[in-house]
């Protein structure tokens, strides 16, 4: 492949991809940018302390702030410095490549030249023949010349190429502790536990929202309900569950691991269906306007109202808690079920393995949450949205 792209020098002087340089940069710029989402909203939920208190508060801070924050942030450090000396070595590489072609046409000149003085030298009389052999000489210099600039080129590349690959370790280990292969295992743990990292960030936005004021409300809303859908996209995908499910429904095994497959399941699909009714009701709004300036603008304040009349629709349990303990009791009966979404979902962050116990009192919690709180609202938007529609 060199030969073929580099004839007339022999060998390409500055390998390498540019363009999957830069797609590996993409990459790394999201998953910093979402771990840094993702290590802001903890770092929130764990300095919201004067807003959630009790006993379940003080046992999931004792967990959250253990390990995951630290990871979360030190992972984002360490992805957004390798994406910048990523960057950095595909603007490098382009010129270096840039020169290199450069060379190779001036070596296709060159050796155009030296044939021509080949066969000048060859054919030359003898009166001829010293004026030949100096045109021969200075064609196979220039030539030569033009391949030592080339290998001073390789060389070059070569010296940066492992500036790179150090500065890229250092952008790691000097941000992680001294145990190798800290980021390995760090993006592993995220990689396996994706979903329920999505799941449960989900929950603490949706957490965060209740105690949140002006314009922050509604969009920590659409922030748990993206985080809910995408949380149950890879939850969809993941084997363990899919396996889970199988066992359940083919084999009869209605353990633990089936229980809190089908819980997480429909917890992310709850989660989720805020946002998806808030924006088909924004999309719904975008279809009856004109142009599209006027088109966004109606799907803005068509999805934003919808969310605002979800969130404010009449929750049963909290409704029923009011009732008996005045108005004073409304936010933290949502806090507490709330929480309790919050520490369903990061069980399995923080729970064993192979702990059956732990999965069924994930699922548990999580099914009378879903029962008594979310499906109940759900409802109640329902039935106001189609008494509104028929109107």
């Amino acid at each position: 492949m060199a030969e073929a792209t580099f004839p007339h020098l022999g060998w390409n002087p500055a390998p390498g991809s540019p363009p999957e340089i830069a797609a590996l940069k993409a990459k790394l710029t999201t998953s910093a940018t979402s771990l840094g989402t993702a290590w802001r909203l903890v770092d929130e939920l764990l300095s919201n302390s004067a807003t959630w208190r009790g006993e379940a508060a003080t046992a999931f801070r004792e967990a959250l702030a253990d390990d995951l924050p630290r990871h979360l942030k030190n992972a984002h450090a360490s992805l957004t410095k390798a994406a910048t000396r990523l960057g950095t070595w595909h603007d490098s590489l382009v010129g270096y490549q840039e020169t290199a072609r450069r060379y190779e046409s001036q070596a296709a000149l060159d050796a155009k030249t030296l044939s021509r003085a080949e066969a000048t030298w060859r054919a030359a009389p003898e009166a001829e023949l010293k004026a030949a052999e100096e045109s021969l000489t200075r064609a196979r210099e220039a030539l030569e010349h033009v391949r030592r600039k080339a290998r001073e080129l390789e060389e070059t590349h070569r010296v940066e190429a492992g500036k790179v690959a150090k500065s890229l370790n250092e952008a790691t280990d000097r941000l992680a502790p001294k145990e190798p292969g800290w980021l390995d295992k760090t993006l592993k743990w995220v990689d396996d536990n994706l979903g329920d990292i999505l799941s449960t960030l989900s929950a603490i936005a949706g957490l965060i929202a209740i105690f949140a004021t002006g314009g922050l409300v509604i969009p920590l809303l659409f922030i748990a309900a993206g985080l809910s859908l995408a949380a149950m996209a890879v939850h969809a995908s993941d084997p363990k569950i899919r396996s889970a499910l199988k066992a359940g429904f083919t084999e009869g095994r209605l353990d633990g691991k089936f229980a809190s497959a089908v819980v997480t399941l429909a917890g992310d699909a709850v989660g989720a269906v805020p946002g998806i009714g808030a924006v088909a009701k924004g999309a719904r709004a975008a279809s009856l306007a004109t142009g599209f300036r006027s088109q966004a603008g109606a799907f803005a304040r068509g999805s934003h109202g919808a969310m605002r009349e979800i969130n404010e629709a009449p929750k049963p349990i909290v409704t029923w808690v009011t009732d008996r303990r005045g108005h004073t009791a409304a936010k933290p009966t949502e806090a507490g079920i709330a929480a309790a979404g919050v520490t369903a979902s990061g069980s399995g962050l923080i729970a064993p393995e192979d702990s059956d116990a732990a999965r069924w009192g994930a699922a548990v919690t999580d099914t009378a949450r879903i029962s008594a709180s979310d499906i109940p609202h759900a409802v109640k938007v329902a039935q106001a949205w189609a008494r509104a529609a028929s109107r």
